[in-house]
């Protein structure tokens, strides 16, 4: 079975837990470190959430922390596609391709290199947080991981397009393709601050886990 059946039967599930007039408002899959599968299920009533935990057999969870661990777990990878900018990777193609040409019909090979690994780092960044995933500690090393490939192609990048510029800014079309590219990445975060944005959530997930818990429906 694919993970999108398993949501589906997760969210078919969750239906005979709804209140009057609540509706599910998402289904999201994560596995802590114990290696338990937990569906958390959000309702939604006029504004108002609630929530169900379903385990792999679609039975509702009463182990608490359990049901901690697994919204720690979901909150860390969202914020790791955030912190990672893989939310932003497929939008960044477009400047890098541009960039890419423009150097290379320019006859700046190496610059257009960095240009097209940038390129290919977006890919790999993408593929690891693409499609309906399971939050596990292995997802974040995945993403971690294409998120410091990235940061080391940005920087190759920056250093081509700083030579090419003498440090005395853009010049020609190229090298401020090269530069629009780059602020557009960084706009969208800094991936070589990935571990660092990641330590200082914890805060923020500990809080989102409070009240999920308080807001966690008894069965």
């Amino acid at each position: 079975m694919t993970l999108e059946s398993e949501l589906e039967a997760a969210h078919a599930a969750a239906q005979a837990h709804a209140g009057d007039g609540e509706t599910v408002a998402a289904v999201m899959a994560a596995e802590p470190g114990r290696g338990s599968r937990v569906y958390l299920v959000a309702f939604e009533r006029e504004g108002d959430l609630g929530y169900i935990a379903l385990d792999g057999a679609l039975s509702p969870v009463a182990d608490r922390r359990l049901v901690r661990e697994a919204v720690t777990m979901l909150g860390l990878a969202e914020r790791a596609e955030e912190a990672s900018t893989a939310i932003a990777a497929e939008q960044l193609d477009a400047p890098f391709a541009e960039a890419e040409r423009a150097l290379r019909a320019a006859g700046h090979g190496q610059a257009a290199q960095a240009a097209a690994a940038v390129r290919e780092a977006l890919v790999m960044l993408a593929q690891a947080a693409a499609g309906p995933r399971v939050a596990t500690p292995l997802y974040l090393d995945r993403i971690g991981a294409a998120a410091a490939g990235l940061s080391v192609a940005l920087e190759a990048h920056r250093q081509h397009a700083e030579r090419l510029s003498g440090g005395a800014g853009a010049a020609s079309p190229e090298i401020e393709s090269a530069w629009t590219a780059l602020a557009l990445a960084t706009r969208a975060g800094d991936p070589s601050d990935f571990s660092q944005a990641m330590t200082a959530t914890t805060g923020a997930v500990e809080a989102l886990a409070d009240d999920v818990l308080q807001r966690l429906r008894s069965i």
